[in-house]
């Protein structure tokens, strides 16, 4: 029997017709979402130490609810309490150890994911839907956010929520539609102030929804009266809000600071902060595609005069970005959160409206790749070695290499003592050290912020510390608001600094106080014709005085004047060269008192500096050389010409000072090498 081609096609088409469809926006939709979670949940056990914002989630947490409420009712730029009382109860029943305390957040951020295609299926059809949810997944900020142990994932998620509701109550007017945005308006606000911008957007709406839904704007703004109701008392019973109001108009908003915070703000939002972003043009390319998408959405918003509510949630986001500068507050990129899901919804409109057409699947599917792997792909390095903090390896470094009293002598004088110039590092302190009294003293500037330390208490508290120990280990965390003036940076550069190390949670320095066990070198050299040493003292071998041991620093102090004005910046360079030859070196720029370089001498001005070579305690004993040589910027050396210490330099490019005695330390401490590797060292 002939069998006609026209039928076998009919059969066909049929049978595809009968064949179940598994790729349906729902099956996408479940994608996204586990796409979203395992982004969220990778590497989470290697993040890292708490950062501060984390740690004083903690402290907080660790109270009871009442009295974590009263704390946080009490300080100023303080967020709401109820994060904190939920991560009581979660530290409470699973401990308190990072990866543990960061899970809490997890479920928020995968949260937002669906709650972002809700929102986004108030304006699109089923597949762009997915598509904004897949921005959402996604968004190397949102990603942060929500693996940290902080209310902003929730807080973007109750924003996110509370739009829906609103559009929804708007469109059907339905009781319940209503109770729901109640309670999460009423909640979102007490987990974070930043939820209460989707009510912000809310209102900017509603000119626009006057004449058509007249009646349930007048229900919503009843709704919006029992929420203000509901968070009165906070507002009234948390002074440190009403303190926080007086730092109003102390910041400008002027046109450069807002163009530096655009440029970094449109990488931000789209491929993620600069500390998780990688550099290259994967993210710029991303975040220009994204950037691109987002701008023709609006277009698309404005033209059609829909979407009104997610521009206003983006302006009302840019807005309280705007009021925080104004307050002083230093841009942050967390600020931007709240706007993400909107921008992804108004990513998606594109794709809403773009014609179907064969020809256009090569083009629309490269820009989907771009849009959704690029921001993952230019923040891949947060997947491999990033670290959240690193307090614990500070407090590591000092509880190895502090020095304890020393029994039968000055005990108060030998035993090492820590500044924390920065607010509130005594939580990160105790968090990370809790038996640090055994071990060392605790010296803090300022005592509270605000406001910030003076310039009298700074002098007062840091000579009464010179005055008590020998070494000063000094760590520096947030120093913007406790020491705007650099009053504390100032009093040390009178010191001896022996070390300084850069870790994400703070800078780590040690500083040998004025003890009088220096050698003298007095004569008279010039340094080509630009300046001239009279005296360098330094912490050489002495018969009168015990061995340098090895975990310590040896001082160095260098008496100069400006020959004459120089326009460039001098340096120094000392080093000790060990009896088999290993050299410890160190540079440092020649700077007075009040941190000016010899760029800014004067002809005749006397000036002495002060430094210290660390020698780490894995360092061989024995006699070893001091030198000291003096750089221009091109790393040529000075021509030093004159007699020091009875020796006479006829032009040589070095100085050499003397025998250093090193001997191995009297207590026991750590390889720094072996601390490193154990706790990973500064990131410089």
């Amino acid at each position: 029997m002939a069998i006609r081609l026209s039928e076998v096609a009919a059969a066909w088409r049929g049978r595809a017709e009968r064949v179940p469809q598994t790729v349906t926006p729902l099956a996408g939709l479940v994608a996204v979402v586990v796409l979203g979670a395992v982004l969220r949940s990778m590497r989470l056990q290697q993040l890292g130490d708490f950062d501060f914002d984390e740690v004083a989630s903690v402290w907080y947490a660790r109270s009871l609810p009442l009295d974590i409420i009263a704390a946080i009712a009490e300080a100023p730029f303080e967020h709401p309490p109820l994060y904190y009382v939920a991560l009581h109860y979660w530290i409470t029943w699973f401990g308190e150890q990072e990866p543990i305390v960061r899970w809490l957040s997890v479920p928020f951020g995968v949260l937002l994911i669906p709650a972002t295609y809700q929102l986004a299926r108030m304006y699109l059809r089923p597949w762009p839907s997915v598509f904004a949810a897949g921005v959402v997944a996604a968004s190397p900020m949102l990603i942060f956010f929500s693996r940290e142990a902080r209310m902003y994932a929730a807080a973007a998620l109750f924003g996110t929520l509370a739009l829906w509701l609103f559009e929804r109550a708007m469109r059907r007017g339905r009781p319940r539609d209503w109770v729901w945005l109640t309670l999460t308006i009423v909640v979102g606000a007490y987990v974070d102030y930043t939820a209460a911008l989707a009510v912000v957007a809310m209102n900017l709406s509603l000119p626009w929804r006057f004449r058509q839904q007249r009646r349930r704007v007048v229900a919503f703004v009843a709704i919006e009266l029992a929420c203000l109701a509901a968070a009165l008392p906070w507002i009234l019973f948390a002074r440190g809000v009403q303190d926080s109001l007086p730092a109003f108009g102390t910041g400008s908003l002027g046109l450069g600071l807002i163009r530096e915070v655009a440029a970094s703000a449109w990488l931000d939002v789209f491929v993620g902060d600069a500390a998780v972003r990688g550099g290259g043009r994967a993210g710029v390319l991303a975040a220009s595609v994204l950037g691109a998408l987002a701008v023709s959405g609006t277009v698309v918003a404005l033209a059609r005069r829909t979407g009104g509510l997610l521009l206003a949630s983006v302006a009302s986001v840019v807005g309280f970005l705007a009021i925080l500068l104004i307050f002083d507050k230093d841009y942050q990129s967390r600020y931007l959160l709240p706007a993400i899901p909107a921008l992804a919804v108004l990513t998606a409109v594109p794709l809403g409206v773009a014609p179907r057409r064969s020809w256009l699947a090569a083009p629309v599917a490269s820009v989907l790749i771009v849009a959704l792997a690029g921001p993952v792909y230019a923040s891949r390095a947060y997947y491999d070695d990033y670290r959240r903090g690193d307090y614990r390896s500070i407090t590591s470094t000092i509880e190895s290499l502090a020095r304890p009293r020393r029994v039968g002598r000055d005990e108060g004088k030998f035993r090492d003592a820590v500044v924390l110039a920065g607010p509130w590092q005594g939580w990160y302190w105790r968090h990370y050290f809790p038996d640090f009294l055994d071990k060392v003293d605790v010296w803090f500037l300022p005592d509270e912020v605000p406001p910030a330390v003076t310039a009298k208490e700074v002098n007062r508290k840091l000579e009464r510390a010179a005055n008590n120990h020998r070494r000063l280990w000094v760590v520096l965390a947030g120093l913007e608001q406790a020491d705007p003036d650099g009053h504390v940076e100032a009093w040390l550069s009178s010191q001896w600094q022996a070390r300084s190390e850069i870790y994400r949670n703070g800078v780590l320095q040690l500083y040998m106080t004025n003890v009088l066990d220096l050698v003298d070198r007095r004569g008279g050299v010039h340094l080509d014709e630009d300046f001239h040493v009279d005296l360098i003292q330094f912490s050489g071998a002495r018969t009168d005085q015990s061995p340098r041991e090895a975990g310590d620093g040896v001082r160095f102090t260098v008496f100069m004047r400006a020959l004459q004005p120089v326009e460039y910046d001098l340096r120094l360079r000392i080093w000790l060269r060990t009896p088999s030859g290993v050299i410890y070196a160190k540079d440092l720029y020649a700077q007075d008192r009040f941190l000016r370089r010899t760029s800014q001498w004067q002809a005749g001005d006397e000036h002495q500096l002060r430094t210290a070579l660390w020698v780490p305690a894995e360092a061989e004993p024995g006699s070893y050389e001091a030198f000291v040589t003096f750089l221009r910027p091109d790393d040529r050396p000075l021509t030093a010409v004159g007699r020091l210490a009875r020796i006479d330099h006829p032009g040589v490019d070095y100085l050499w000072l003397g025998p250093v005695d090193i001997v191995p330390p009297s207590i026991p401490m750590a390889s720094e090498a072996g601390l490193r590797e154990r706790l990973g060292g500064p990131i410089r």
